[in-house]
């Protein structure tokens, strides 16, 4: 017949292991959703990040091609100007004149292409990052899986243990060295120094 000390610790530890591998799956289910979150919010990222910087070519691409068409103008300007001075007459500085305001306006509507590119090129960038603030939001937003402690396992099945020996040992169970394991340090040593003879 089993003590009924004996039967009340196997239950206790029984219930305590049990109750720690529950919580290390619950952990690993848990790891597993952070880990699922974070790739699904990272490739989010990575998809916006990338219609961000096809938008900056895109952007690029027009105001560059804005400029050439800039100055194509101002050469047919150009163009025009010096044919019809010559068929007027003109020469020396008015027509130099003609000439460097033309170049002037053409450099004019480069400096506010450029200005526009930046400006916009700036936007992107801030747009950035905002997607990866929202990224990292994303991510801390789910807890990681945190594995229980293994000695807090080892506190809790003592505890079970001696809560059982007390809980019965009042009624008429006798606690001796017999009914309790011996504790012996780890790596052995003096058993006597836990209590032991």
């Amino acid at each position: 017949m089993v003590e009924p000390v004996t039967a009340m610790a196997a239950m206790a530890v029984g219930k305590e292991i049990f109750g720690f591998i529950d919580d290390a799956n619950k952990a690993v289910d848990t790891e597993r959703r952070y880990q699922a979150n974070r790739l699904s919010a990272i490739t989010a990222r990575d998809l916006k990040i990338q219609a961000l910087n096809t938008r900056a070519i895109q952007e690029a691409e027009r105001i560059s091609g804005s400029k050439l068409e800039n100055t194509i103008k101002a050469l047919q300007t150009i163009e025009s100007k010096v044919v019809a001075a010559g068929e007027s007459g003109l020469e020396g500085q008015t027509i130099d004149g003609l000439l460097a305001e033309t170049e002037a306006r053409r450099l004019r509507g480069d400096t506010i292409f450029n200005q526009a590119l930046k400006n916009t090129l700036q936007q992107i960038n801030f747009e950035k990052q905002g997607v990866d603030a929202e990224a990292l939001n994303r991510i801390n937003s789910l807890e990681r899986g945190r594995k229980p402690n293994p000695l807090g396992l080892l506190a809790k099945v003592g505890f079970a243990v001696g809560t059982a020996a007390l809980a019965y040992g009042g009624k008429g169970s006798q606690l001796t060295e017999q009914t309790l394991p011996s504790v012996v340090p780890m790596g052995g040593g003096d058993p006597g120094f836990f209590g032991g003879t």
